[in-house]
């Protein structure tokens, strides 16, 4: 996956997980549950699909990116069964990877949960003993 590929998908799953439906179509749902559950490949498939399509609609703005491999035409043929799902090699990371805020704090607490408890137990005890 590119780079552009990359910021193309976290900005579509962005935009997909603050999206609620204004109508639920119940029937829709059930049919797509089903297909969901028969395809083990359908969010990824769907997803793909889904840019391959934006990107083809904006031809300016797709021009400038590069979408070489997870958004390659030649990536799905839409419609095609294969016989074998061949996965790419993750691409080796080019620097440090950036860690979020809730990844630092949960290491944050993996790493110092003896003294958390530690300080807890003392507050709770000072409390104790003022009282």
């Amino acid at each position: 996956m590119t780079g552009s590929e990359r910021d193309a998908l976290m900005q579509f799953l962005r935009e997909m997980i603050q999206t609620k439906p204004r109508i639920y179509d119940e029937t829709a749902a059930k049919l797509i549950a089903d297909a969901f559950s028969t395809q083990p490949y359908a969010a990824y498939l769907l997803t793909q699909r889904v840019l391959q399509l934006q990107a083809a609609q904006k031809p300016e703005a797709s021009a400038t990116v590069d979408f070489s491999e997870f958004l390659s035409p030649q990536a799905t043929h839409w419609g095609e069964a294969v016989g074998e799902v061949q996965p790419l090699e993750p691409s080796k990371p080019t620097g440090p990877r950036k860690i979020s805020m809730e990844e630092k704090g949960l290491k944050f607490i993996g790493r110092n949960s003896k003294i958390i408890w530690l300080v807890i137990f003392a507050a709770f005890a000072l409390v104790l003993l003022i009282q």
